[in-house]
């Protein structure tokens, strides 16, 4: 099975679709709500997502690959 990692903020509703997309699927992922880190994790997720999505923007969807925002085709593609 593909590991699925959410990056979210609490408030994004893009991030809640997206979330609600992944639940509805039964898909298992883990989610990083950045906003609601302390302060130096927040700076270790905003790193790590940086890598991922230069642009660092919510959501972005790592399914060994990127996905960035409600893109419905390439979350479906790319899932399992």
């Amino acid at each position: 099975m593909k590991k699925v990692t959410l990056y979210t903020l609490s408030t994004c509703p893009v991030c809640k679709k997206v979330r609600k997309f992944l639940d509805d699927k039964g898909i298992a992922y883990t989610v990083i709500e950045v906003d609601s880190l302390g302060d130096s994790e927040q700076w270790v997720a905003t790193k790590e997502l940086s890598r991922h999505n230069p642009r660092a923007s919510y959501p972005t969807v790592v399914i060994e690959d990127v996905v960035v925002g409600y893109d419905i085709d390439a979350l479906t593609e790319k899932l399992p």
